[in-house]
């Protein structure tokens, strides 16, 4: 088995979102799947959860302003470019603005970003500000 799908796997198992879960982009360098869960996690254990996940991947975190995401977010657009032909620059705002976005249609949203050896998780989760299901789910794994 990859190494990216058993790490994208813990995470999905993780968050029980495996169920129904698939691929946005997969190739040698870099697996982004997404999926949802039927649970409902409280939004006060949002970042409790993603630290959870952190140390079970035994991964060390990275804050989302350091230099190190740029350097990241640019190896995973290289990586997503190696398949697919119709994707734009990288937008190193990008987490911010997805975030921002799912905020005003009325989601709580939480991402963190961890380093593994040889690879890079971000894993971000969204959910209703009501908790009401379902918990979304996404990971990316891209290789360094």
């Amino acid at each position: 088995m990859k190494k990216t799908y058993e790490l994208a796997g813990k995470v999905m198992g993780f968050f029980d979102a495996f169920k129904g879960s698939r691929p946005a982009i997969d190739n040698e360098r870099i697996l982004i799947v997404r999926g949802r869960s039927r649970k409902v996690l409280p939004l006060n254990e949002f970042s409790s959860k993603l630290n959870e996940i952190g140390e079970i991947l035994e991964g060390t975190e990275l804050e989302p302003t350091s230099e190190k995401i740029d350097e990241i977010l640019k190896t995973g657009d290289k990586n997503i470019k190696e398949s697919e032909t119709t994707t734009n620059d990288v937008d190193t705002n990008g987490f911010m603005r997805m975030k921002e976005e799912l905020e005003s249609m009325g989601l709580v949203v939480e991402y963190k970003v961890f380093e593994v050896p040889n690879f890079d998780i971000i894993i971000a989760i969204w959910e209703d500000k009501n908790e009401i299901p379902p918990l979304y789910v996404e990971v990316t794994v891209s290789e360094h």
